[in-house]
């Protein structure tokens, strides 16, 4: 596996994110499977006419009728997992919020820049001695945290410090 796909593996993605994916899922799924099994009654009742053999009705009936009641139960799945994702929401937020106010209490701006003269370095260079700091007193500080998570918390601390 190459870096770039291993990094992209790995990344963080905030459970707000997965919650609205949950959702938006949820939905299409449900809905796509009642309709399509609406569409397949209508046609067996004869109020959608359609000229077709009764043998093309009735596999065509069974191959759409089971891929309609397996978008169902996708979206029935997708309602209990994001269920589930509104406790790790409120959960990540309160890791967030509890991460960033310890940090506040303990670090400056000048800390996270270990008093380093700003014109002696490049942006992207100061941008790394700074990152590296908040990381590692990060992960002084929290050890058990997920990688991907406190590389997340790096860059919200580093924004909250640095915004520009």
């Amino acid at each position: 596996m190459s870096d770039t796909t291993d990094k992209l593996s790995h990344t963080y993605i905030e459970a707000d994110k997965k919650l609205e994916d949950a959702s938006s899922t949820a939905w299409s799924f449900t809905i796509l499977g009642v309709i399509g099994f609406s569409v397949l009654i209508l046609l067996w009742t004869g109020i959608l006419p359609l000229e077709l053999s009764t043998v093309t009705l009735a596999s065509g009936t069974i191959g759409m009728g089971i891929l309609f009641f397996v978008f169902i139960i996708l979206g029935i799945r997708s309602f209990h997992e994001r269920k589930m994702l509104v406790s790790i929401k409120a959960k990540e937020e309160s890791n967030i919020c509890h991460i960033r106010q310890w940090f506040q209490e303990h670090y400056s701006a000048d800390a996270i820049s270990n008093g380093v003269e700003e014109e002696d370095l490049s942006i992207d260079q100061l941008y790394f001695l700074r990152s590296e700091n908040i990381s590692r007193a990060l992960a002084e500080a929290f050890p058990e945290l997920e990688e991907s998570f406190a590389e997340y918390m790096m860059e919200l601390i580093y924004q909250m410090y640095f915004p520009d």
